[in-house]
C-alpha cells in the first residue's frame, strides 16, 4: 500500500477547473516532483495536500487513512514556501522553534531539537540572527529546519529554491535531496525548472490543465517522453513534424510541413499517413563535414560557447534543428555558414503522435 494515494483529486476556482480528477500514488520515503507550466494545478494540489484548501472531488489518503476533513494543524505535514515565510522580529533558533512551542514541548525538549536542526542545515553560529541579516540561501535553510524539526510525515515545497541565484540553487538542490536521504521522509516538490526535478526526484509528474501528462523516474520522462508536450517541457528537443510517406523496411519517410523529406529508421509499425513527430535531443545529434546515410544537409547559423558544451543552431529543411555537443580536445569546430551534415544513431529517433498543431 502507498504511503500518500491521491485519487480523483478535483479543484475548481469560479466555476474553472483547475485540477481534472488526478490520482497518484506515493511510496514512503521517495522524492516527487509535480512538474509543469504556471496555471496546471502544481501549487493547488500541494495546497490541498496541506488542507488550506478544500477538494470538490476525490480523497486524499495517508497510511490508508482518509484525511479530506482533517484541519491543517492536525496532518503533521511540514511546508516550505518560495517566499520562506520566517518570521522577521524572530532569530534563528525561534523562528525553528516555532512549530515545537505550538506543541507544547518542553524547553528543554525544544532546545535538543533545534539544536540538532541547526546543525543538520549548517547554521551553527546563527542562531541570534533574524532573517533580515541572512543571505537568500541561508534563510531557505532556516524554513527548511523548521518545517522538519517537527517530525512531519510528509514534506511540502513549493518552488522553495527558485528566489535562488543559479549557483546557490545548484548547491541547494544537492543539499535538500542528502538531507531528505539522509532521514529519509516522503517529500513532494512542486517546480517548473525542469533541472530542479531532473536532479532531486525519484519520480517525475509533469502536469498540463489540471492533469497529470505523464509519471515516472527523470530518466523514464526523458528518454521515453509520452507526447510532444512532455518532450520539449522536460529539456530541450528537436522536433520534426509531419506525416509518413513511405516506408521501405524500417526505413521511413517523413513529409514534412515546407514539403521537404527526411528519412529514419523506426522498429515502430506506423502507417503512411500518420501524422508523427520525430523527437530528437540535441545531445544525441552528431555533427560533420561528410555526409553519411540518412543525414540532414544543413547550415550553421549560430553558434554559443557555453564552457564544457557548444549549442549549434543549423538549419536544415527550413527548420532550426539545435545540436549539443561536448568541447572535448579534438572535437572539430564549426563556424556560421560552414555547411555539414547532421545524424544520430536509429534508438535516438523518438518517434511520437502528432495531432497537427504546434
Amino acid at each position: 500500500m502507498a504511503f500518500l494515494s491521491i485519487k480523483n483529486l478535483t479543484k475548481k476556482y469560479d466555476g474553472n477547473t483547475v485540477l481534472d480528477s488526478i490520482s497518484l500514488d506515493i511510496e514512503k520515503g521517495s522524492f516527487l516532483s509535480l512538474l509543469g507550466p504556471s496555471g496546471c494545478g502544481k501549487t493547488t494540489t500541494l495546497r490541498l495536500l496541506a488542507g488550506f484548501e478544500k477538494c470538490d472531488g476525490g480523497i486524499i489518503e495517508v497510511n490508508g487513512n482518509i484525511i479530506n476533513d482533517i484541519p491543517v494543524y492536525s496532518r503533521n505535514f511540514g511546508m516550505v514556501f518560495q517566499s520562506y515565510a520566517l518570521f522577521p522580529h524572530m532569530t534563528v533558533e525561534q523562528n525553528i522553534a516555532y512549530g515545537l512551542e505550538q506543541r507544547k514541548m518542553s524547553k528543554k525538549d525544544i532546545k535538543e531539537e533545534v539544536a540538532k536542526a541547526i546543525e543538520m542545515v549548517r547554521l551553527a553560529g546563527y542562531e541570534k540572527r533574524r532573517p533580515k541579516q541572512l543571505s537568500g540561501g541561508q534563510q531557505q535553510r532556516v524554513a527548511l529546519a523548521r518545517a522538519l524539526v517537527i517530525k512531519p510525515d510528509l514534506l511540502l515545497l513549493d518552488e522553495s529554491l527558485s528566489a535562488l541565484d543559479k549557483k546557490l540553487r545548484v548547491e541547494m538542490q544537492v543539499e535538500l535531496r542528502q538531507i531528505q536521504k539522509k532521514i529519509g521522509i516522503t517529500t513532494i516538490f512542486v517546480t517548473h525548472d525542469q533541472e530542479e526535478a531532473l536532479t532531486l526526484s525519484d519520480r517525475i509528474a509533469v502536469m498540463k490543465a489540471g492533469k497529470i501528462i505523464q509519471i515516472g523516474t527523470p530518466e523514464e520522462i526523458y528518454e521515453t517522453p509520452k507526447d510532444t508536450f512532455v518532450a520539449s517541457f522536460l529539456g530541450q528537443a528537436n522536433f520534426f513534424k509531419g506525416s509518413i510517406a513511405e516506408k521501405q523496411d524500417n526505413i521511413y519517410a517523413l513529409r514534412l510541413k515546407n514539403d521537404g523529406v527526411m528519412r529514419f529508421v523506426s522498429e515502430k509499425n506506423i502507417q503512411p499517413g500518420q501524422l508523427s513527430a520525430i523527437t530528437v535531443r540535441p545531445e544525441k545529434i552528431e555533427v560533420s563535414r561528410q555526409a553519411k546515410e540518412l543525414s540532414l544537409k544543413g547550415t550553421v547559423l549560430f553558434v554559443t560557447y557555453v564552457g564544457d558544451t557548444s549549442i549549434y543552431r543549423v538549419d536544415s529543411m527550413g527548420q532550426e534543428v539545435i545540436v549539443q555537443r561536448q568541447n572535448t580536445g579534438n572535437a572539430e569546430k564549426y563556424d556560421i555558414g560552414d555547411e555539414v551534415y547532421l545524424s544520430w544513431e536509429p534508438e535516438n529517433s523518438l518517434v511520437l503522435e502528432w495531432d497537427g498543431e504546434e
